[in-house]
Formats: C-alpha cells, structure tokens, sequence
C-alpha cells in the first residue's frame, strides 16, 4: 500500500480507520488540527502505539484517572522514566505499583481514546507513510483497527443519547445522594466526578478541571442520570464543603457512581444492567466493548447471552410480520452519504417488493448484524418498513 493524506473535510477519520483496517495496514499515521498532534503506529491493521500532545490523553493520566495510580507515584516513575528513557508502563509494572496487566488494559483504552477523539472532528489533516514500523517497547498492547471502527458506530449512537440528556456543556447538576448504588471507589474518576458535582463546576468545567477525555466523562455522568442520581440545572448549585483523600479526610464527601476495580468490570457491570431490564441494544453493544476490552470466559459468554437476546427483540420486531422496507432518500443523496460498504450493500437490495426477511436471508452479513443496519437505517429515517 502507498502513503496517502489528506484533510478530514474530504475523508473523516472513522472512514480513514475503515480502509486502513480492511487493508491490514502497517505503517505510520499523523494527524494534525489546531495546534493538536497525534501519531499512531500500524502493523496489520491494528495500532501498536498511539502518542498525542494532549496531556488529557498521556498513559499516566488515564491511570490516575481510573484510580490505578495517584500524582505522588506518577512523579517518582516519571522522574525514573526521565532518567533511564525506559517507557511509563514498564517503569510501573517493574516497580509494582500497577499490574501488566493492568497497564496493557489501559493502554488499549488510551489507544482507542486517542483515535475515537478525532471521529468528531470536521476538520484537520492526516498523512499516512506505508510499511514496517519498530517494535513496541514496554508492554506489549494493540487494538484492532475494526474494533474502533465499530465502536466509533456505537458512539455516534451513544452521544445522540448524552446529549440529548446534557444539549449543553454550559449546564451544572445537582446530585441525589439516596440515587448511587454504591460509593464510588477513592482516587477513581467516578469519585472525582462527585466531588466536582458538589464544587459547582459546569460539565465543561469537569472535563477539564480532569484531564478527561470527553466521552469518558459525559460517559459516567450519563450513568448518574439514568440512575436519576444527577439532575440538570442552567445555574451553578449552591456548592457545598470540599473534602478530598489529598487534604488526609477520612470521610467520603460525595459519592458517585458505579465504580469498579477496572474499565472492563464497569462496562459488564452496565452491560448487565442494560439486559437485565430489557435494553438489548445497549447491553449488547457494551457486552461486545468488554469482550473487546478484556477477553474473557466470562465476557464471551456475556457477549452470547446478549446477542441472543438483542437477535430474539429484533426479530419478534422486524421478521414475525413480513414488511416491505422502502427507501425514503433518493438515489442521489444516497450517494452523497458516508456509507460504509454493508451499508451499502443493503441498501441497494432494497426494491419495494422484497421483504425484509428475504432480503437478509440471502445477505452475506450475519442475521444480527443485518437486522441492527436496518433498524439504524429506519432510526435515522433513509427506510421506511411497511407491513406486507
């Protein structure tokens, strides 16, 4: 494969990652906007390395952030890091102030925040330089290109639900202690959440004030309020006493949310949650994230369950009736639309006479994934069903 670049006004990210994930890729990927530079490294089709200027998005951030790590031990094995040029998580693990294992999950997650960060962006430029790239050092983590397509799919839904529940970043909440399931595990970003709820800050503010990727955080708040543990409010609370682990108070100050040990054990947990009452979409959307994040026995058969499930609704929805699926664009802004090639590919099956069940059952894409194109398609209004 041949370098190639470009600006994402012509070509977005999440369609760059596609093509460069069928193709199993290697090579160097830069991008660029406003002063932000990040640098990813490929080796067949998957990310081996991803570096950014963004603090927000540094391997020792996201372990402070996740409650691995506090800012006395990220000083000492950075000065160590400093010294001897030996990589961050290495450092860390030869110390024993955070498991491999740990820091391998972590670093995936910073992987797929650092790429999935830049599928919002309308704007910037990226360039990609084909061929070998050197080994990683340090411990060793990739992620799958496809795997980050797919999630970036599911966080376009994801963040249609946020922010139809915070349209603003200028907005506070108020926090309804009798809510949270639990108190959320100190030094976590659950905790620290809490605790800038009761400071009064806006949910930009919060961001920021965390160093935070914005999904992460928008993420754990739009936990709290499907839990109705947080409401939203145009003006700043009436804030209230700050108490924090660093000023040595023993009393927890406000609690939050659904802290756990890890990334991974969060995402089952809500994963549970979500099957458990009945939203298979969701559940099997975050079953898949934690099989992706941390491959288990238990997050396999998680992800079973839950495809079974989501593949039951959709059915008893889409196929017990037959219906017609009909498009409701014309064959000319279909062609104007960043479709993806399944996308397509069904869409183009569509002739008003065939049904929907005919239509998948001769598809070369998995019934579920068929089903879950078409119930988009008909969610964002390009198809219409009508019963036979």
């Amino acid at each position: 494969m041949r370098g190639l670049s470009g600006d994402f006004s012509t070509m977005p990210l999440k369609d760059l990652v596609a093509y460069l994930g069928s193709r199993r890729a290697s090579g160097t990927l830069r991008v660029m906007r406003a002063g932000v530079r990040k640098l990813i490294l490929l080796r067949n089709g998957q990310v081996l390395s991803a570096s950014s200027n963004q603090p927000r998005e540094f391997l020792g951030q996201f372990l402070i952030n996740m409650g691995h790590l506090n800012e006395e031990q990220f000083s000492t094995a950075y000065a160590t890091q400093r010294e001897t040029r030996v990589p961050l998580g290495k450092i860390l693990v030869m110390a024993g102030l955070v498991s491999e294992q740990t820091v391998r999950g972590t670093l995936n997650l910073k992987f797929r925040e650092t790429l999935l960060d830049m599928f919002r962006w309308e704007d910037g430029e990226f360039s990609f330089d084909a061929g070998a790239v050197p080994a990683a050092e340090g411990v060793d983590a990739r992620v799958e290109l496809a795997d980050i397509h797919r999630e970036g799919e599911f966080r376009e839904t994801a963040w249609q639900a946020i922010r139809a529940a915070f349209p603003s970043g200028n907005l506070y909440l108020t926090l309804d202690e009798s809510r949270l399931p639990e108190q959320p595990k100190p030094g976590t970003l659950d905790a620290k959440l809490v605790r800038r709820i009761r400071e009064g800050l806006s949910l930009d503010e919060m961001a920021k004030a965390l160093h935070a990727s914005d999904f992460l955080v928008y993420q754990r708040l739009y936990a709290l309020y499907r839990l109705e543990a947080v409401k939203v409010q145009s003006t700043p609370p009436v804030k209230r006493k700050r108490t924090t682990e660093d000023e040595g108070e023993t009393q927890v100050v406000d609690v939050d949310v659904i802290g756990s040990e890890s990334p991974a054990a969060e995402v089952i947990q809500a994963a549970q949650s979500f099957l458990a009452n009945g939203n298979f979409r969701d559940g099997e959307a975050l079953a898949r994230r934690a099989h992706e994040m941390s491959p288990s026995p238990e997050t396999e058969t998680l992800l079973r369950s839950a495809e079974a499930a989501l593949v039951g609704a959709l059915r008893r929805e889409m196929l017990e009736t037959p219906q017609v699926p009909s498009l409701l664009v014309s064959a000319a802004q279909l062609k104007s639309m960043q479709l993806s090639a399944p996308e397509r590919y069904l869409l183009s099956r569509i002739d008003g006479k065939r049904d929907l069940g005919a239509i998948i059952s001769v598809s070369p894409l998995k019934e579920l994934e068929a089903l879950k194109y078409f119930r988009a398609f008909v969610d964002t209004g390009l198809v219409k069903l009508t019963p036979r």
